[in-house]
């Protein structure tokens, strides 16, 4: 493997990127642990308008309807973060990927980010990309604007930085 190859990639950062990105690096939800937070404010909300705790029952009832907010930011997290993303500064700029013997290189606008590869603690293929692990961060590229060279290249070279 030389160090002195480079690849490069371009790709949109559109609502179906984002998307992508979303189902493939998030963590899914689990249905009664997820909720637990909605259930407690439901609770402590109940209990504050039930034995009326309070002179007005106001902080009771905005509990009550911030447990609702919470289970319905749970159940609509896909698409209120990817709506986030689509409103975003970023939404709709080409992004430039560089990858060569030092690192992982993103250009976009005014985003210059380089990953070197003795930062990533894990590269991690998925079914539609790669999902690259530094430290509680992951970055996550499509396989649809990579190379089979390219995804060998990385694959490779994170391994020869792992085994040194």
């Amino acid at each position: 493997m030389s160090n002195d190859q480079e690849f490069t990639a371009e790709y949109t950062l559109n609502k179906a990127f984002f998307a992508e990105c979303y189902d493939q690096t998030s963590t899914p939800t689990e249905f009664p642990k997820s909720y637990y937070k909605a259930a407690l404010f439901l609770l402590f909300g109940s209990v504050l308008v039930k034995f009326e705790l309070l002179p007005n029952g106001y902080l009771g009832w905005f509990f009550i309807v911030l447990s609702f907010v919470e289970a319905l930011s749970v159940y609509f997290k896909r698409g209120w973060w990817v709506w986030r993303q689509n409103i975003g500064s970023s939404a709709g700029s080409k992004v430039e990927l560089k990858v060569d013997g030092k690192g992982v290189t993103y250009k976009s606008g005014k985003v210059n980010n380089t990953i070197v590869w003795s930062d990533i603690d894990q590269l991690q293929q998925s079914d539609l990309g790669l999902i690259i692990h530094i430290g509680k961060q992951r970055q996550y590229v499509s396989k649809s604007c990579l190379s089979d060279e390219m995804i060998a290249f990385m694959v490779e070279k994170h391994a020869a930085e792992k085994t040194n």
